[in-house]
């Protein structure tokens, strides 16, 4: 009876932990929705690709900034050494204020459980999205991390191929490609 008593609880437990894909998270240690992403609602292109954390799929060519797009994957080394800079960048007012939104975007996943899992253990709080079949590779080329800087009017205004070594590096880039001082 005991063990009875012990199994119950425990499938309590861990019915209890999990989130329906389809439900708001936008906490640090989970994975936030895409809802904040502002776009137009028709565009000239097409790459669709589903939000992260399930809730939606949204077609990148009709993201509209100024937003900082950074691509990424949870095994690329230069990613997980430039991830708190980025944390840092999101930190800040002009992401605070909604001034500047920042979106990531998950690629080359050897599973559907990295990202996610990724995104959590590093305080990953801005939405991101997955490519999970590779679409955009011809779009931001073949390796990462690539960090592009898209306008108002969805135009990409500047673009980084390869880690920041530091913090300074992308907070410079950022004020110059969106005219503002962080």
């Amino acid at each position: 009876m005991k063990t009875l008593s012990m199994l119950f609880a425990s499938s309590l437990l861990l019915t209890g932990c999990g989130s329906s894909p389809n439900q708001t998270i936008t906490t640090a240690g989970m994975v936030p929705d895409c809802s904040k992403i502002e776009r137009v609602a028709t565009a000239e292109k097409s790459l669709e690709m589903p939000c992260l954390d399930g809730s939606e799929i949204i077609n990148f060519h009709a993201i509209r900034g100024p937003i900082v797009v950074n691509v990424w994957g949870s095994w690329c080394t230069g990613c997980r050494e430039e991830m708190p800079f980025l944390v840092d960048l999101y930190a800040t007012d002009a992401f605070k204020n909604g001034q500047i939104k920042l979106l990531g975007i998950d690629v080359q996943e050897k599973d559907l459980l990295s990202g996610p899992s990724f995104v959590k253990s590093h305080g990953m709080t801005w939405p991101h999205l997955i490519d999970a079949e590779d679409k955009g590779k011809f779009l931001f080329g073949p390796g990462v991390p690539v960090t592009w800087f898209i306008d108002k009017d969805g135009k990409v205004v500047d673009t980084r191929i390869g880690s920041y070594n530091t913090k300074q590096q992308l907070f410079d880039q950022t004020e110059k490609a969106f005219g503002i001082k962080l």
